[in-house]
């Protein structure tokens, strides 16, 4: 049977015009999108135009945010059965996405980016939004349409009369996972940026890590620093490398006022903090964070360091001033070295200045609050020029030892060429034990997207915790960067003894830990199915089952099929032998969880 393509219903264009922004709609014709495909690998295109009239004279112009809504119907053969859930990425705040599950099209929250379904005849379907050039696309549903989707397509600025850009990739067949690739690597072709095989793992992020944040906050010091690697040392427990968290720098009124530590912190500054970490204590690397436009409320202009660097900022309107976005039009060599933008020599001045300190890495925060600040002003072709900037710094001075935090919207993940980490969800809140289930879905389902393009971090973790385990496990499981934040007389070694191998080395899976097939329909913190999360190690099959639904056990089943195989528990190496046509089931309570490899027999 030949499928047919998804059929474009409208194409709406919300415009403004006046001094007053006089908000409107209008209907442009069907031939403003354009569908292409085989009816196995489907795209979606607008290449929408406004009349202009008299150039000098007031004229509709998209609006910055919502410029275009296509309304697109699937084919009665993709449609999913009634009530059937389907899987939805959508970003839930700024910075983050989360899973939920729906039933039927009509109820796909705004700001989707993934939407995952079987239809009657059991074959999966994905619709995938692309944020391509100038554009950010987001897939919702819209009240009383059971048989598709409307995309909305924006700019993030004001006066464009076009908006151009691939929107919205639609694919189906036997392998849910290889759908997700197929299209995920589509967009990153049309948005030049590379896949997660194209981004090596930085050898600053292997071995335990531990980060300051959960455990020092804001007031880190070199003093609370070397205390706790003093009962690190204590513990034997072997720490590879060290994130100084936010706190460390020099702010007042919550703007960066230089580039160099708080002396009353780090009286003898930031190198000789690195130095004695790496010198006394066997820290292979030390990396600091950074925020995506300077500090939480951007560069003190005034500042003296600042002032010599005023060429390389801008103020926003809102009064803030970040690093510049103005393109590479200036681009020169001086020696033979690539200078570049003027974001990209704030970048490098930093950078530069920390790598001459003895930092290797950095972790780049509040990604997605730029789009918020320059909403209206600011394209996203030009944040797509902050990230360039940023990732070709990264990679000169750091071998591109980066990890990118508070950055999950859309048009962050689809503008980065090269840096490897992303942070896949809100953060661990270990004082909040309940959060367990929400940070373990955003975290697993979120890998299914991010997975492809970068390595995924789920965050530190404590050792001494009602969910440490869990937590650890899960870890290590992403196949991500694993550092702990424990307090001073906070730490457990207990905990981390099932990572090292019989050398003392902290081993990795070999790619990154998404949902097991039975898990990608199935709501586990609401539904008897757990959460499952599947890896590979030195080649073997790794699941871990965790049960998150607080109201009823949860069974989980690894099924034979055709041969036979063998359940290996990783804890206690204890082996079960599963027949063929048999199932190896396993129950778990809330917070409960099973760790196994499973082989060939």
């Amino acid at each position: 049977m030949t499928r047919r393509l998804p059929e474009v219903a409208s194409v709406t264009a919300h415009t403004e015009c006046g001094t007053a922004g006089e908000c409107d709609t209008r209907t442009l014709p069907l031939e403003s999108v354009d569908v292409r495909g085989d009816g196995e690998l489907v795209e979606i295109a607008v290449q929408a135009q406004l009349p202009v009239g008299n150039p000098i004279l007031e004229y509709p112009t998209f609006r910055a945010s919502r410029a275009l809504t296509v309304m697109c119907a699937l084919p009665e053969d993709a449609l999913p059965m009634p009530e059937a859930p389907m899987l939805c990425l959508y970003q839930h705040k700024e910075w983050w996405m989360r899973p939920t599950w729906v039933g039927g099209f009509a109820n796909v929250p705004p700001r989707t980016q993934l939407l995952l379904w079987r239809a009657a005849d059991q074959q999966w379907h994905l619709l995938l939004a692309a944020s391509d050039g100038a554009c950010r696309a987001d897939i919702r549903g819209a009240e009383g349409c059971a048989a598709g989707v409307a995309i909305d397509v924006s700019t993030n600025q004001v006066g464009h009369t076009t908006v151009e850009g691939l929107a919205l990739l639609y694919a189906h067949g036997d392998d849910p996972y290889m759908l997700i690739e197929r299209c995920t690597r589509r967009a990153a072709r049309a948005n030049g940026i590379a896949m997660r095989e194209g981004r090596r793992f930085p050898e600053a992020l292997r071995g335990l890590g531990w980060c300051t944040w959960d455990s020092l906050g804001q007031q880190v010091s070199e003093e609370g620093i070397l205390a706790k690697m003093e009962e690190f040392r204590r513990l034997q427990v072997p720490i590879s490398w060290v994130l100084i968290d936010d706190g460390w720098s020099q702010t007042e009124n919550n703007r960066l006022q230089g580039f160099g530590a708080d002396r009353t912190r780090f009286p003898e500054g930031l190198a000789h903090t690195v130095d004695v970490l790496k010198r006394d204590y066997g820290v292979r690397h030390v990396g600091v964070w950074q925020a995506f436009h300077g500090y939480w409320g951007g560069v003190d202009p005034d500042a003296i360091e600042s002032r010599r660097c005023g060429h390389m900022l801008e103020t926003l309107p809102n009064g803030m001033t970040v690093p510049s976005s103005r393109p590479p039009s200036d681009v020169s060599t001086a020696g033979g070295r690539h200078v570049g933008s003027d974001g990209e020599r704030f970048w490098r001045h930093w950078d530069e200045g920390l790598a001459h300190d003895g930092i290797d890495f950095v972790k780049v925060d509040s990604q997605s609050t730029i789009p918020v600040l320059t909403r209206g002003i600011e394209s996203f072709a030009a944040l797509r020029e902050r990230h360039k900037a940023l990732d070709r710094v990264c990679a000169e001075v750091f071998d591109s030892a980066l990890i990118n935090c508070m950055g999950m919207a859309p048009e962050n993940y689809w503008s980065r060429p090269t840096s490897p980490i992303t942070r896949t969800s809100d953060d661990f809140f270990p004082r909040i034990p309940e959060s367990l289930p929400e940070h373990a879905i955003e975290n697993a389902y979120c890998s299914l997207l991010m997975g492809r393009l970068y390595h995924c971090d789920w965050d530190m973790f404590w050792t001494k915790h009602p969910d440490a385990r869990v937590h650890a496990w899960l870890r290590w499981f992403s196949g991500g960067p694993i550092y702990c934040s424990d307090a001073l007389g906070e730490t457990d070694p207990e905990t981390l003894r099932p990572f090292f191998d019989e050398d003392g080395v902290l081993t990795h899976p070999d790619g990154v830990g998404v949902p097991v097939i039975g898990s990608l329909l199935a709501d586990p913190v609401h539904s008897t199915v757990p959460l499952g999360v599947r890896n590979t190690f030195r080649g073997e099959e790794v699941v871990m089952f965790i049960g998150l639904n607080t109201d009823a056990r949860q069974t989980a089943h690894i099924h034979a099929g055709d041969a036979a195989c063998t359940v290996r528990n990783l804890e206690n190496g204890a082996c079960t032998q599963v027949n063929a046509g048999e199932t190896f089931d396993i129950e778990l309570g809330y917070g409960e969880y099973a760790v196994l490899a499973v082989a060939g027999a």
